[in-house]
């Protein structure tokens, strides 16, 4: 069974403002200072494409790592942005299990002997940093593109490139949660925000960073680059119509 604090990790935590404030914010983690520069039009239109990518890719393969209670709470799982779902397993103290979720809650299952079904447990979401990156993870997907001219208006920085798994990406700031406004001002609030893109010259999101607690450590999500059907999971049966 699972201890008190990795079942707290996975059972108390989700903040449901994470999803439109935070999912376009950049971050102050990466990049050194002198570094940083606005974007230019195209690389606005680079990241205006990074969520409708990772939408297209799915179901998309994921890995999650989560600083949490003095640990690292770690998820594989496959995504399907189009249904709004997630089934993996977590790790966390050295326990494992299985977890799933949605967009109205989380279900947790802790580790069985093989050969056995999970015993899965439904709740709703918390103000956990582990339940805020879950929730995180889903919302990275888009069916459409973000408006790029805005996009640029409103704060994303240029923070530099990176290699990661044999490719080069570019690491951009996104814009500042206050600088979502279509008057056009100058973004206002602090200088950055706490969400890091790695994004290729395609479009395509390799990799996540986001500070989900003042001063934390960041949660960091990556895109493995590979497809997988989404396995069967703890999810609502639909509602059976009624032959008329």
């Amino acid at each position: 069974m699972m201890g008190h604090t990795d079942r707290r990790a996975l059972r108390h935590g989700g903040c449901a403002a994470l999803l439109t404030a935070a999912l376009l914010t950049g971050t102050t983690a990466c990049g050194a200072p002198d570094q940083r520069r606005p974007v230019t039009l195209e690389e606005a239109q680079r990241l205006a494409l990074a969520r409708l990518s990772v939408y297209e890719s799915g179901p998309a393969s994921v890995r999650l790592s989560v600083p949490a209670a003095g640990t690292d709470v770690g998820v594989e799982a496959v995504v399907d942005y189009a249904a709004r779902r997630a089934l993996g397993s977590y790790r966390a103290l050295g326990r494992d299990g299985r977890v799933a979720w949605d967009t109205a809650g989380v279900s947790v299952a802790p580790g069985e002997h093989p050969g056995t079904a999970p015993r899965w447990s439904r709740r709703s979401y918390t103000r956990d940093p582990v339940d805020r990156a879950l929730r995180l993870v889903l919302a990275l997907g888009s069916d459409r593109p973000e408006n790029a001219q805005l996009l640029a208006q409103s704060g994303p920085q240029w923070l530099g490139e990176k290699r990661l798994r044999g490719h080069t990406y570019t690491l951009f700031a996104g814009p500042r949660p206050a600088a979502r406004a279509l008057s056009g001002a100058q973004p206002s609030g602090p200088p950055t925000s706490p969400v890091t893109y790695w994004i290729d010259e395609k479009g395509g999101l390799g990799r996540v960073e986001a500070v989900l607690t003042g001063g934390g450590d960041p949660v960091t999500v990556d895109f493995t680059g590979r497809r997988a059907p989404l396995p069967p999971g703890p999810w609502p049966s639909p509602t059976a119509s009624t032959p008329v």
